[in-house]
Order: C-alpha cells, then sequence, then structure tokens
C-alpha cells in the first residue's frame, strides 16, 4: 500500500510514532537525526560564545537560541541528506550504515517535510535574534549556511557527489557557526571569531571524512564522488590524520598560551583516531571522532577564556 503524504506538522511526530516500535523513542531520534554529531553544532556555539566575550557581556538567553538554531539547522540538514541519500539509490539496505529510512524510523516521505519545518524554525529563530541583537548580518550568514546545508545532496547541486563535501562542511560549522555566534553576542563582524573556527572546522571535516572513508566502496558502486574514494585508502588515510592533527598546530599560532596548551589533554585521544582509521575500524571511527571534537573543542574554549 503506497505511503500517504504526511502534512509538514505531522512529520515530527511520525518520526516519533514510526514502525519498529521496539526501539526506542531517544534511539529512534539518535539515529534518524545522527545525534552522535551534535557536537559540531554546539563547540562552534561556544567558541564563538567565548570569543565574544572578549570585548562584550554574553546574552545566555541568545547563547541558547543560537544553539537551538545551530542544532536544528545541523538535524534538518542531516536528514535532508538521508532522504537524498536514500532516494538517490546512495544508501543501500544491505550495506548503509545511515539506517533512519531504511529501517522505517521515519518514512521516506514524511522526511523531506520534517527537514523543512526545521529549517523554517532554524530560521525564525534566526530573524528574531537578528532583530531583537541588531545584527542584520546574521540574515546573511543564516542564509548561507542554510544553502551550505540544502544543496548539500540536494537534487541540481549535490556538491557532497562531486567530493566538494569537506569545503562547505569547514564554512557551515567553521567560520559561519563560530562567527555568527560571536556576532550576536558582540553586535559586530570581527575577524578574530572567523580565525578561531578553523581548528574545531577542520576536526569537524575530519568526522565527515572518516564517514567517507567507510563508504567509499558503496560511493564508488554508487557513482559519486569523494574525498576519500578519489584519494585511495593511503592518501585517504594521511589526510585523516592530517585533519586530526592540524588543529593542535593551528592552536598554537593564535600566540595565546592556554589555547594552546588546554588541548594538548586530548592529543591522546588523537592518536587513538588515528590508529583506528589506521586498523580500518570506521564504524568506531566515526562517532570517536565526534567525541575528539567535543574535548578538543571544549578545552579550546577554556583555554581561550583563561587567556582573554
Amino acid at each position: 500500500m503506497p505511503e500517504r503524504i504526511i502534512a509538514p506538522r505531522q512529520a515530527a511526530w511520525n518520526i516519533l510514532m514510526a514502525s519498529n516500535t521496539e526501539t526506542g523513542v531517544l534511539r529512534k531520534i539518535f539515529i534518524v537525526f545522527r545525534a552522535y554529531s551534535w557536537p559540531a553544532s554546539l563547540v562552534p556555539v561556544v567558541i564563538g560564545t567565548v570569543a565574544a566575550a572578549r570585548d562584550a557581556a554574553i546574552s545566555w538567553p541568545a547563547f541558547w537560541l543560537t544553539f537551538a538554531a545551530a542544532l536544528l539547522t545541523h538535524s534538518a540538514a542531516n536528514l535532508a541528506n538521508t532522504y537524498f541519500d536514500w532516494r538517490n539509490g546512495v544508501d543501500r539496505a544491505e550495506t548503509a550504515d545511515d539506517r533512519g529510512i531504511l529501517d522505517g524510523l521515519i518514512g521516506g516521505r514524511a522526511a523531506p517535510y520534517a527537514a523543512v519545518s526545521m529549517f523554517a524554525a532554524a530560521g525564525l529563530i534566526g530573524l528574531w535574534l537578528a532583530w531583537s541583537r541588531s545584527v542584520p548580518e546574521l540574515v546573511a550568514l543564516g542564509a548561507a549556511g542554510f544553502a551550505l546545508a540544502w544543496f548539500y545532496t540536494a537534487d541540481g547541486s549535490a556538491y557532497k557527489y562531486r567530493a566538494l563535501g569537506e569545503i562547505g562542511i569547514f564554512l557551515a560549522f567553521g567560520p559561519l557557526i563560530t562567527g555568527g555566534t560571536a556576532l550576536i553576542q558582540s553586535g559586530r563582524l570581527d575577524a578574530w571569531p572567523f580565525l578561531l573556527s578553523v581548528p574545531v572546522g577542520l576536526l569537524i571535516v575530519a568526522i565527515l571524512h572518516a564517514n567517507n572513508m567507510r563508504d567509499a566502496a558503496g560511493d564508488r558502486a554508487a557513482g559519486i564522488s569523494t574525498l576519500a574514494m578519489k584519494a585511495g585508502p593511503a592518501a585517504a588515510l594521511a589526510v585523516y590524520r592530517a585533519l586530526v592533527l592540524a588543529p593542535f598546530l593551528v592552536a598554537a599560532l593564535y600566540g595565546l598560551k592556554w589555547a594552546f596548551l588546554a588541548p594538548l589533554l586530548s592529543l591522546p585521544l588523537a592518536l587513538r583516531l588515528i590508529a583506528l582509521a589506521r586498523g580500518g575500524r570506521f564504524t568506531e571511527l566515526v562517532p570517536a571522532t565526534a567525541g575528539l571534537v567535543t574535548a578538543f573543542g571544549l578545552l579550546f574554549a577554556t583555554g581561550l577564556h583563561l587567556s582573554i
């Protein structure tokens, strides 16, 4: 029996009440929205807030609204990516690790409605912040973020399928979120937060690259192109190693003692990730790389706070 088209306001409820009822609600949310990757939304907001604290008092309501908008956009992008990968035959039941639609946790027709609903909610929050904080520049940054999120795998662009995903992810989760957060808090655009976004931006790209190393064979069969696939196993491993270690070197360039020293506490985790990648343990590597984003990012933010 064909699946009926579902109204947008019903989509979020259907995510929770989808088939496979033996799967808990929280587990469904974790799988459908790839919650392991959510640190990629939180950490840039924290760093942007700390960077702005050098020149302005922190508004905690604005912080939480910014985080909510970033998380909604991120989750919507993940769901849109799941939908387009499923519809375009990139994710297949026998090989895909992204199981949201394939396992019936959300219907294929409900997924785009849910994604658009979350994009809309994030947009409303962004417009409110732009108005209430008197930062009209935020509208342009937000529009750029939405474009990078939607066209990642959307028909007619799908830059992920052209080995350009790393560039889009770096821009979205590095300069845009970090710089946008600082703009909301301080009321002005400043190069400093954009520069500070580089280390964590590289680590967030490493999450994608680990995912693409894992999926290289399936992506080749689907006829799409990623950096990991084009590079080959040895070069892809070298790229991953560089993405994981470069942030520690970049942190040293800022000339802030604690911003360099504090993240070093996460270096053993980075070395463990390289060992996982070398051993081809990619299923473990993807969420573990998100763990490094959390550890490095929060330590870096703490070091920044102590330094400025």
